[in-house]
């Protein structure tokens, strides 16, 4: 087993409702699983934007209509990037 930590949050009232929506929506267990998967969902991107990646598609696949999902934390690590090249 990994080691493990203790890590104590603190939200203001909207933060932590924004956190109970995203369980919630994605019907996750509970809070924690919402904010480690959030948390992990975050650590992905940033990897593909580290690989030149700087668009997010959507594609509804009964329509095929698509949108493209600016994320401005993405855009940041993009510009840090650059910088560094």
């Amino acid at each position: 087993m990994a080691d493990a930590h203790r890590v104590v949050f603190t939200f203001d009232t909207p933060s932590m409702d924004s956190l109970k929506q995203v369980k919630e929506n994605g019907s996750f267990s509970t809070l924690g699983t919402a904010m480690r998967e959030s948390i992990q969902l975050s650590e992905t991107l940033q990897e593909q934007v580290a690989g030149g990646f700087t668009e997010i598609v959507l594609r509804n696949p009964t329509t095929n209509q698509e949108k493209v999902i600016v994320v401005p934390s993405l855009r940041r690590v993009a510009k840090k990037a650059a910088k560094a090249l």
